[in-house]
C-alpha cells in the first residue's frame, strides 16, 4: 500500500488499487460440464454448464476451517424443456455422497446459484415432485443431469490394468 493512500471502508484494499477479481465468464478449466442422464423427459439433447468461481475475499481466496476452497457456482441450463410436473433443482454431494447439500430450484431461465465448500463434489439436477425444504439432506426424484468437479475427476489407477473391462469415461472420469 502506498504511503499516504486511504483504505477502503472495510475492504483492507488501497483505494488506488482494487482487488483482483476472478473473470466473471469463468475460465474453462473451472466450468463443470452438466450431462444429461436422459432418465427425465426433455433432456435428451440439453446441455448444461456449472462455472465455479472464487469468493473474493480481503486474504484473497476463501477457504473453510479445514483448508477447503470456498466458492459459488453459477449453473445453467439450454435446450431443455421445462417438465409440466416438478421443479428441477440443483445439489452438490461429495464424491463418496457421504455429504448431500441443496443449492436450490432452477428458476424460470433454468439457472441458480449457490456455494460450496469442498474440493471435490458432484453437481446433480434432479426433477422434484415436491420442492424440498432448505433442510432437505437428499433427492428424491430421478437424476437429469450430473457433472463432476475438475479436482473430482482426478483418480488413481489403481484397478486399471492393461485388461481394464470398462473405460473410466464411462463413470465420468476422463
Amino acid at each position: 500500500m502506498a504511503l499516504g493512500s486511504e483504505l477502503k471502508a472495510g475492504t483492507g484494499y488501497d483505494s488506488a488499487d482494487p482487488p483482483l477479481q476472478c473473470s466473471e465468464a469463468g475460465s474453462e478449466y473451472y466450468t463443470i460440464d452438466l450431462v444429461t442422464t436422459k432418465n427425465v423427459p426433455g433432456t435428451g439433447l440439453a446441455k448444461g454448464k456449472a462455472v465455479m468461481k472464487f469468493i473474493p475475499n480481503p486474504f484473497g481466496i476463501a477457504i473453510t476451517k479445514d483448508g477447503s476452497y470456498r466458492h459459488r457456482l453459477d449453473i445453467k441450463l439450454n435446450k431443455v424443456n421445462k417438465p409440466k410436473k416438478g421443479t428441477l433443482v440443483a445439489w452438490v454431494t461429495t464424491p463418496n455422497l457421504d455429504k448431500v447439500k441443496m443449492l436450490g430450484p432452477l428458476d424460470k431461465n433454468l439457472e441458480t446459484s449457490g456455494t460450496v465448500d469442498w474440493n471435490k463434489y458432484i453437481v446433480v439436477i434432479t426433477l422434484e415432485n415436491k420442492m424440498p425444504k432448505s433442510n432437505f439432506s437428499m433427492w428424491s426424484g430421478p437424476i437429469a443431469f450430473r457433472g463432476l468437479s475438475r479436482s473430482g475427476l482426478m483418480h488413481t489407477m489403481a484397478g486399471h490394468g492393461p485388461f481394464a473391462q470398462e473405460p473410466c469415461a464411462k463413470y465420468g472420469y476422463y
